[in-house]
């Protein structure tokens, strides 16, 4: 996401649905004896990714830098592979 600010960005978990929203702004100005000119651009976005059912959401984390989003989602602990010892008689 190169040219926004983490401001522009929203992220919410709800029904096992992980959703990235946010608007993109844009705003380039050029001066010259001759002529003006301003060009700005806007659009919005959104994404809507399904998590699986065994999601810690109160453990779900994001974090921007340098036009990269990192969301990390962890699953419950519930849902962790366990290894089961095999006892011998």
């Amino acid at each position: 996401m190169p040219g926004m600010s983490k401001d522009d960005i929203d992220i919410t978990v709800e029904d096992n649905q992980l959703i990235l929203s946010g608007e993109k702004k844009q705003e380039q100005e050029e001066k010259d004896s001759n002529y003006y000119r301003v060009e700005r651009s806007y659009g919005t976005f959104r994404r809507i990714f399904t998590l699986p059912a065994r999601v810690d959401v109160a453990k779900v984390k994001a974090a921007y830098q340098d036009g990269v989003l990192t969301v990390r989602v962890p699953k419950a602990e519930a849902a962790k592979a366990k290894k089961i010892e095999i006892e011998s008689n």
